[in-house]
Parts: C-alpha cells; structure tokens; sequence
C-alpha cells in the first residue's frame, strides 16, 4: 500500500513541468506529464487492486503478485542501467532508493514463493483481462517514459 501511495504522488508529481537530468534542469512536455502521470496513475491503480484480492486464493492472485514485481523491478533496472549508460544522465541519489526498492520487491517475491505461501493459494482460475490488462498497459507506458527520459 506504501507504494501506491507513492505512485499516486507521483501521479500528481508528474505536472511539475520539469525534470532534473543530470546537474541541469529541463522542461518537459504536456504529453510527457500527462503520459508520466498515467503511468504513475496505472502502476497505484494495480496495487491497490492486488492489495484488495489478496485473501482470495486463487492462483492466479500470487502471479499476478510476482509478474508485477517482477516488471517492476525489470523497468527500474533498465532506467537505473540507462541513467547510468546514457552520457549526460548521470546517478542522481535517488538512485539508491530506486535499487532499495527493487531489492524490496525482489525480496517480496522471494517470499511469495515459499511453501506456505504457494500453498495458500490453491484454487484454480484464470487471471482476469482487467488485472493482466492493467499490467500490460503500465509496463508499455513505463517502457516509453523510460525511452523518452533517456532521449532528453
């Protein structure tokens, strides 16, 4: 739930209407904003939805579970990988919080595949469009804000 609070804030935080890359500031486009915020937007709307099924126990809730870290911690550290890469980006200090939360996600899904945790979800069942679509649209949207980010 921490993190979808933070993604609802950055939903909100994406209309500053700049960014710092590197040690300079630079201004960012209406469809950025709008395309970071939903993006932000899609990622807190999942959560919260993964958070209120989570006593169902149906298969499908822990995979969804994991495939979401899962593309989360993949996203981060293709951003992490390019800021580093890219010249002019540069490491910002967020970037230690950013490889403390894959490693926090990473950790959750190491959890989620434990005995007990496998076993509590039993029942059969297939995911639903709406969560695998949820899912597919935050990490299309977060790939071309990464693409974008790295292009400015």
């Amino acid at each position: 739930m921490v993190l979808a609070l933070l993604a609802l804030l950055g939903a909100l935080a994406a209309f500053g209407g700049q960014a710092t890359v590197g040690n300079r500031t630079v201004s960012v486009s209406l469809g950025e904003q709008v395309l970071a915020a939903v993006e932000s937007a899609s990622f807190a709307g999942l959560l919260i939805i993964l958070a209120t099924i989570l006593t169902r126990r149906r298969r499908w809730v822990r995979r969804a579970q994991i495939v979401t870290l899962a593309t989360a911690i993949a996203l981060g550290a293709v951003s992490l990988l390019l800021a580093a890469v890219v010249p002019g980006q540069g490491l910002q200090a967020s970037a230690l919080t950013a490889l403390l939360v894959l490693v926090v996600d990473a950790a959750a899904i190491l959890a989620l595949t434990a005995q007990k945790v496998i076993s509590w979800y039993e029942q059969d069942g297939a995911m639903p469009r709406y969560i695998s679509g949820t899912i597919v649209f935050w990490a299309i949207t977060s790939a071309v804000l990464i693409v974008l980010q790295t292009l400015r």
